[in-house]
């Protein structure tokens, strides 16, 4: 298959691969909202490094000590 230039398309190849276009870009945009909106569901927000280094010791030691509460 050969691939015409936009300036060797007739005004209907033109307005099909604009409609193709149209369509991936309405298809994307969907998309876009629907993670939009499960980001805002998970209301989870970023960490600093430090913060997530304390957050994983902090859990390390609960496991343990139910751990040590299970035996």
């Amino acid at each position: 298959m050969t691939v015409k230039s936009t300036t060797q398309m007739t005004k209907a190849e033109l307005l099909n691969l604009l409609n193709e276009k149209n369509t991936i870009i309405a298809d994307l945009n969907s998309k876009i909202d629907e993670l939009e909106g499960m980001a805002i569901a998970s209301s989870a927000t970023p960490v600093d490094a430090d913060t997530s280094r304390l957050l994983s010791t902090m859990n390390a030691r609960i496991k343990a000590l139910e751990e040590q509460l299970a035996t």
